[in-house]
């Protein structure tokens, strides 16, 4: 069997895929950019370089698997090459070669397990390739996607027809390839962030997929934005969609970009631009007394009982740059322990951050008193706190206000650079990208909705203890535009020097 006459070009998101050799290969991105096509020219790759292979082609619903991937199959794959075509009994393609090709579907039909999943006929059968496309696809869901990874135990031979290539596997290969458009579900939760922390800061998340003996990831990302299939796409069919989508929309299914949804309060927050890791925070910080400024704390706190009690500390720097360091988010803590905790914060930068003013906190535990045993005991939080090192003022506690500064110190400034890359506009506010909390939060931080679905002012009341104290934090700092960077602040062009990473992105790194 020969293999289909399909180009590659190098360098480009298919290549990128097709080149993948990892367990998890997974193709993102926006609308049209050549998922499903790159699926199933890799699959149809697979089926002759491994002959006698049992594969499996799948997606969520019967209706979607047959108007779209099985579809995109037999576009591609040569006619001469199919011993039996599927049928209203059997959907599966039988090839000459002895390859059998499944097309699935992964929502079974029946009661719902606890966790949303359905016990799926597919896991009696052994495959040893699968792939998946809009794993996004609401029916399914996280246990589906380990049921199938239990599935890849074939040992079908590597066999080509072509020349051999040494990075495929002798036997299987025992791939997962997945396509997906940018979700908010379990997809980005499990896969995607994890892998997206991994590759920043090299922090190893308790759900990102790894060998256990190398600790080395075993899923692959490969996304890009629908411009980047732009030669295999109309221009017509380009200017429909950018009529259809703006603002999240556009973001998320045209631009590809992860966590851009509809809704969202801080629709400015990018984790590649917002976070950073703790060394390059403790560096900055070093930096600074290099140059003998005078680091000063922001500290906030939002109290909780049976909720979470939230403390950030954080520093401002000779720009007017905040950077959220350090804290704690924890449910049912006593007050009595909140203080120590604090101080013991404060004690890992007492070196190289002042600490003078009180913390920035929920006004409410000015007033606010402590039930213990259903009893009053007649005290503000904020006096016991007080009594025990803790020293709080209220914020201002303004919804609305503190949202606005909030996003203002998120959005990219023109007057100033990235804390990191030295790139200008850049943000006014960063994160210790180990404070997951915080990701957490701001991802999930949404605008509330009326009864007929309209958003309304006022972000949803839940889980974001977080989030009030970042308000806290900010309430009384200057506004974007009042901040001036000194001229004894800004380095010379002349005494940086530019280094590339390995992913070939250049930094810029000062003497």
């Amino acid at each position: 069997m020969a293999q289909n006459n399909y180009k590659l070009r190098k360098g480009s998101l298919h290549w990128d895929f097709d080149q993948s050799r990892n367990k998890i290969q997974f193709f993102g991105g926006g609308f049209a950019n050549g998922k499903t096509t790159a699926l199933v020219i890799k699959a149809l790759k697979l089926c002759v370089d491994y002959p006698g292979s049992n594969g499996l082609l799948g997606r969520s619903t019967y209706p979607k698997l047959n108007d779209t991937l099985r579809r995109v199959f037999f576009q591609w794959c040569p006619p001469d090459w199919i011993k039996k075509m599927p049928t209203q009994d059997d959907n599966t393609c039988y090839l000459k070669n002895g390859t059998i090709v499944n097309f699935r579907y992964i929502s079974q039909r029946g009661k719902q397990n606890v966790d949303g999943s359905t016990t799926s006929n597919l896991l009696s059968a052994t495959y040893d390739w699968i792939g998946i496309d809009q794993i996004e696809d609401p029916e399914i869901v996280h246990k589906d996607l380990l049921d199938l990874m239990g599935r890849l135990r074939g040992q079908a031979p590597y066999r080509p027809d072509a020349g051999e290539d040494v990075s495929m596997p002798d036997s299987g290969p025992r791939w997962l390839m997945l396509t997906s458009n940018p979700t908010s579900n379990w997809v980005y939760r499990e896969l995607i962030k994890p892998l997206q922390i991994y590759k920043r800061s090299g922090r190893i998340m308790d759900q990102l997929l790894v060998n256990p003996v190398t600790k080395v990831p075993i899923i692959d990302l490969v996304e890009g934005s629908t411009y980047e299939n732009r030669e295999n796409l109309t221009e017509d069919f380009l200017r429909g969609l950018e009529a259809s989508y703006r603002g999240q929309m556009r973001a998320r299914f045209l631009d590809g970009k992860w966590a851009a949804y509809e809704g969202l309060v801080y629709q400015e927050y990018e984790e590649e631009k917002h976070l950073i890791t703790r060394e390059q925070a403790m560096n900055h910080l070093w930096a600074l007394q290099r140059r003998n400024y005078r680091v000063q704390a922001i500290e906030s706190y939002d109290f909780g009982i049976s909720s979470p009690s939230c403390y950030l500390f954080g520093f401002v720097d000779d720009w007017g740059r905040v950077v959220v360091l350090d804290g704690f988010y924890t449910r049912n803590l006593h007050y009595t322990k909140q203080p120590s905790l604090v101080q013991s914060i404060r004690g890992k930068y007492a070196h190289l951050i002042n600490v003078e003013e009180s913390i920035r906190a929920d006004p409410s535990i000015f007033k606010q008193k402590v039930i213990e045993k259903h009893v009053d005991t007649g005290t503000p939080i904020a006096q016991l706190l007080s009594a025990s090192g803790m020293e709080c003022r209220p914020a201002t506690n303004d919804i609305i206000t503190g949202v606005a500064k909030v996003a203002a110190y998120l959005a990219e400034q023109p007057t100033h650079e990235h804390i990191i890359t030295g790139k200008s506009p850049g943000p006014l506010l960063y994160f210790v990208d180990d404070m997951d909390f915080i990701t957490d939060e701001i991802t999930n931080y949404y605008w509330d909705r009326t009864s007929t679905g309209e958003h309304i002012d006022r972000p949803i009341d839940r889980d974001d203890h977080a989030m009030d104290a970042l308000k806290y934090m900010l309430s009384h700092q200057p506004e974007p535009a009042e901040i001036h960077v000194p001229k004894s602040s800004i380095i010379p062009q002349y005494m940086f020097w530019m280094e590339h990473d390995d992913d070939g992105k250049t930094r810029r790194a000062h003497f």
